[in-house]
Order: C-alpha cells, then structure tokens, then sequence
C-alpha cells in the first residue's frame, strides 16, 4: 500500500549505506484521524438529535427599554450587575451572558423552590438555595428599565414584572402570581 520509509542513500565510493527517513506519507495517522473526525461528527449529530427544543421565548422586546442608572455592582462579584425591583426582590446578572436569575418565585411555581434562574446553555427552572445568591445592598431597577451585561439583560415592566434572557436565548419573566421560563 504506502511504503512504511523512504530511503537515502549516504557515504560515498563503494561504501554506499542506505538510511531510513521518516515517512512521508503516515497512513497509520491519517486513517486514525479520519476515523476520529467521522466518529465526532456522528457524536455531535446524535447528541443535537437528542435535545429536545426548549418553548420559544414570548414576544418582548427588553432591548426598547432605556438603560438604568445607578449603583447596580457588589464589590465582591466583579462583572456581575445586581439590582432590586420595585416589590423588592433581588435579582442579577452574570458576566458573559449570564447566568440571570431572582431570588424569588411566582405563586405558581413549585413549592420549596424560592429562585429563578437561567443560564446560557439551558432553560430557566425554579430552585431551592439555601443562600440569596442575588441579593445585594443595590438600587432599584424602576420600571421600564433595564440593565445589560455582555449578552444577558434584566429590565421590569409597568406592571412590576422582571424580564431576564440570557445570551443563549433563555430566560424568564416573572411576576408575583406566575412565571413563564424558557
């Protein structure tokens, strides 16, 4: 099939030696490769096959609301952006596009949960912590503002509802009787 060496031939006169050099051509290498790459393609297909889609987020648009003003940052979680809403919750959001979440739930959510939270590469979904994890002596996003990181953004509606997406396309809304996660 494929020569295994190339040979050169050293020395001079009648002494004349041939010498091994690597090959040129390693079809050991190639055909692992190949291999390799077709396996990973086959992977990847499967694993995207796999996945079931997550519900389209509703249409809003949080990008029309204006920037907030203020002081939104902890001292203590560089790149995070932090705020309360006007009932009072905490909420933040992570560097990079996300994660976004609130330390509360709608009255709809299930019980002994008391976070929302979403990240880039999955859906939102309530959870128990036993911490606040986006509580933070912040100001208050008013309503109709909102605040945005690199990819992830939060604002609150007229009606007092926190919008969160994060740059993976997930996020939630929430209100106090009911939440919509994506």
């Amino acid at each position: 099939m494929y020569p295994t060496a190339v040979y050169r031939e050293t020395g001079g006169g009648g002494g004349r030696k041939r010498r091994a050099l690597p090959s040129v051509r390693r079809p050991h290498r190639e055909r692992t490769w190949s291999w390799c790459l077709r396996l990973l393609a086959g992977l990847s297909g499967a694993v995207i096959a796999a996945v079931p889609a997550a519900a389209a987020p509703p249409p809003d648009d949080i990008d029309s609301y204006p920037l907030a003003h203020g002081n939104y940052t902890a001292p203590d979680n560089y790149g995070w952006l932090y705020f309360k809403t006007p009932g009072g919750w905490g909420c933040g959001i992570g560097p990079n596009g996300g994660p976004v979440g609130c330390d509360a739930v709608a009255r709809d959510a299930p019980p002994g949960t008391n976070q929302t939270y979403a990240i880039i590469y999955a859906p939102a979904e309530y959870r128990h912590s036993d911490t606040a994890s986006f509580t933070h002596n912040v100001d208050v996003l008013l309503a109709g503002q909102r605040l945005q990181s690199l990819g992830g953004a939060c604002a609150v509606d007229n009606q007092g509802a926190v919008h969160c997406q994060t740059g993976g396309g997930h996020g939630f809304i929430l209100s106090p009787d009911h939440g919509v996660l994506w």
